[in-house]
């Protein structure tokens, strides 16, 4: 399960409630560029780190 957060939206709700939803499935959560709609602002970077991400084991 990935649990994305845009690196830009810190602090915001969409942030705080990542996080939180994060913390109560007990994962990580997953920093993209950016902020809350990084796959629309900048979608080569942003596809590029969720490959990153879906490579990992």
């Amino acid at each position: 399960m990935i649990i994305g957060i845009g690196a830009e939206s810190a602090g915001q709700f969409c942030d705080r409630t990542s996080r939180e939803l994060a913390a109560a499935l007990g994962v990580d959560p997953v920093l993209f560029p950016s902020d809350h709609i990084g796959f629309v602002n900048d979608a080569v970077t942003f596809a590029a780190r969720l490959q990153e991400v879906l490579d990992q084991p």
